[in-house]
């Protein structure tokens, strides 16, 4: 199936992240949601209520499913307060205000929301162009080259490299909406390469994309 990327809900989600927050405080000033073990258990009662008794507008229930599947997936260590907090700043329209890192941070996970598997591939296996397929829907980063490249404070300080596999023209809508600034290699090994960049938003195209985007979930 392919589907093009569409700009998120962003009152709505920032809506349900709000009251999601809320709760969050209002149950650790009971004493309640203290530890993070703690905090994961309620955030997911408090999601499948919402979801069951449809609590939040319908453009949001692709959110709370992926939440609640992060959370089961997961457990305790999808740190859903993170996510859920990382939802609220960057649905406020605080994104374009965030480091460079923050909002890369946010361009891979919208990403895996939309089906896209996520990798980190070790130095020998960028070096080889390993892929998991031809066709997967997939992001590449290189490990070695991701903390370097950026400071303490998040700015990028030197440009990182990333790859594609699948159909990519969806993903320049979210580029943009992530404030971000890449320039477009020539195709390498079966791979879309691009390279992350400081400064203005800027895409530069090296060659014009297919049309759609694979969604793989």
């Amino acid at each position: 199936m392919t589907v093009a990327y569409q700009t998120r809900p962003t009152s709505e989600l920032s809506h349900l992240a709000w009251c999601l927050l809320v709760a969050v405080r209002l149950a650790q000033q009971e004493g309640k949601a203290q530890s993070p073990l703690q905090q994961h258990v309620f955030i997911m009662k408090w999601l499948t209520t919402a979801q069951k008794r449809r609590l939040q507008p319908k453009n949001v229930a692709p959110d709370i499913a992926w939440l609640l599947t992060q959370g089961k997936r997961y457990g305790f260590a999808a740190n859903l307060l993170k996510k859920v907090d990382y939802i609220y700043r960057s649905s406020a329209g605080e994104l374009a205000t965030q480091s460079i890192l923050f909002r890369f941070t946010y361009f891979i996970e919208t990403l895996k929301t939309m089906g896209w598997l996520d990798f980190l591939v070790t130095p020998k296996d960028w070096e080889s162009n390993w892929k998991c397929s031809e066709t997967a829907s997939a992001v590449y980063t290189p490990k070695a080259q991701l903390h370097p490249s950026f400071d303490d404070a998040g700015t990028l300080i030197k440009p990182l490299p990333i790859r594609f596999t699948g159909d990519i023209s969806g993903v320049f809508a979210l580029m943009e909406q992530c404030h971000l600034s890449f320039h477009q290699e020539a195709g390498h090994a079966g791979f879309s390469a691009f390279v992350l960049q400081g400064g203005a938003v800027l895409h530069e195209r090296h060659c014009p994309p297919s049309s759609g985007m694979s969604e793989s979930m």
